[in-house]
């Protein structure tokens, strides 16, 4: 006998994994809830049972990575150790959550080039707690003088995009498996490449404020 709890935890996975590759494939707008069902093989009133809407659909799939990040991230900054070893531990954090949900980065993409309109306050809040994190890195490395006097926002808002656009460009890479074999070796990069790469410029970055010694 199926256990009624199970099956209604396993239709809900079902659906937001269905609405997230749709999200991802056509944006909020244009996805479809009859779509969404069929993908998830699941009766359409059964989208409105388990989330109400198709927004609130949404809004949960972005809580989702935002809610991932942020845990991790008050950790890595309310935890010990240097700063600048807290950075390199919240960049491995954002990629790494960014990688488990491959449809994540063009949702955001989309959402940030339209305005956020579907980011409420709450998930704001959520989203905001993930450069609160970096932020008291950023405050701390200052504090202990291996950070100069970089402006904290500036320096999340220079990091997360990159960090989008790269997962977008393997998306788009994977799509286009055809067209991919023909790039040189040089112009095709591992996650854990650009994780490096990433910890390597974020340190700089932070570095190049901090006044030379006379």
């Amino acid at each position: 006998m199926v256990n009624k709890r199970t099956s209604r935890r396993d239709t809900q996975a079902a659906l937001f994994r269905a609405a997230a590759a749709e999200f991802a494939a056509r944006g909020y707008d244009a996805a479809g809830v009859d779509r969404i069902a069929a993908r998830a093989r699941v009766n359409k009133a059964m989208l409105y049972y388990h989330y109400g809407s198709k927004l609130r659909l949404y809004v949960a799939i972005l809580r989702d990575m935002f809610g991932a990040v942020g845990v991790r991230a008050r950790a890595i900054a309310d935890g010990p150790g240097p700063a600048d070893a807290k950075l390199d531990a919240w960049i491995v954090t954002v990629v790494e959550e960014a990688a488990a949900r491959p449809w994540f980065p063009p949702i955001m993409l989309r959402e940030l080039a339209s305005g956020a309109p579907h980011v409420d306050s709450d998930t704001f809040g959520m989203m905001n707690a993930v450069y609160l994190a970096v932020r008291d890195v950023i405050v701390q490395g200052q504090q202990e003088g291996v950070f100069g006097d970089a402006d904290p926002l500036l320096t999340h808002m220079t990091i997360l995009p990159a960090i989008l656009i790269f997962f977008a460009r393997q998306h788009v890479v994977a799509r286009n498996r055809r067209a991919a074999r023909g790039l040189a070796a040089a112009e095709t990069r591992q996650v854990d490449q650009f994780v490096r790469h990433m910890q390597v410029s974020a340190r700089g970055m932070l570095r190049a404020h901090v006044p030379a010694e006379e």
